[in-house]
């Protein structure tokens, strides 16, 4: 994995570069974080540039839409509203000790900080927050999940990728992304549904749908919503 940067339509425009043994062809992707040129193992750096220089129209029109539907920098400060399971919390600063946690109120979090006015000191605070009821509520809705799938779940962490929202290891590991506590709880069950299948089924075949169809009936509504406002979950 290594940056790189080439000049398209006299425009120098960065990109990550993926090397993979398994991969035959050149990928091309631009996504939150960018331009991704996946590539196999031992491809000369002139074969993929020759790629991206036929493809320059198509990317520069990608990197175009991508900035213009760009989610703009969160204000971390009093009064801001943050989403959690579906609806909104409208975060209130409050003077507190280093140790002070983050308490839900109703459709409130209230804050405590030495600094109320500290926006980094905030961030953290709320990040653990976050992080902290992502992994609580994601248990028990696996446990619940796999119990009615009959499935066995190994370990369950939290992950920050950017351009997934969920894996699962032949091992029985499951990952989420801690993003996924934004959303409402019928998009989070289809996630999860959706990795636990895999325990069965480890493709996207039929019968891995048909799983996926018992367990979560709505599942393409709840994959609609998931496409269509994930992009603003990734705002912070």
């Amino acid at each position: 994995m290594a940056t790189h940067r080439i000049r398209l339509n006299n425009e120098e425009i960065p990109y990550l570069l993926l090397r993979s043994p398994r991969r035959r062809s050149i990928g091309l992707k631009v996504g939150p974080t960018g331009l991704t040129v996946s590539v196999p193992a031992r491809l000369p750096q002139h074969e993929w540039e020759a790629v991206l220089h036929q493809k320059s129209d198509w990317v520069r029109d990608k990197l175009e839409h991508m900035r213009a539907h760009a989610v703009p920098d969160f204000c971390w400060q009093h009064g801001e509203f943050i989403p959690f399971l579906g609806r909104s919390l409208e975060l209130v600063v409050e003077t507190g000790g280093p140790r002070t946690q983050a308490v839900r109120c109703d459709s409130l979090l209230r804050v405590g900080l030495a600094d109320p006015g500290d926006s980094a000191a905030l961030k953290n605070r709320v990040m653990h927050w976050y992080r902290s009821e992502a992994l609580a509520f994601f248990q028990y809705r696996v446990q619940l999940l796999a119990r009615q799938l009959d499935v066995s779940v190994s370990r369950l962490s939290l992950t920050s990728a950017r351009t997934r929202w969920g894996s699962c290891s032949s091992s029985g590991a499951i990952r989420l992304n801690w993003r996924l506590i934004k959303a409402p709880p019928a998009v989070i069950d289809y996630v999860v549904v959706h990795e636990l299948a895999h325990l069965i089924e480890l493709n996207h075949s039929s019968a891995f749908w048909q799983i996926v169809t018992q367990a979560c009936p709505d599942f393409r509504e709840q994959k609609i919503f998931l496409k269509k406002h994930g992009a603003g979950y990734h705002q912070f």
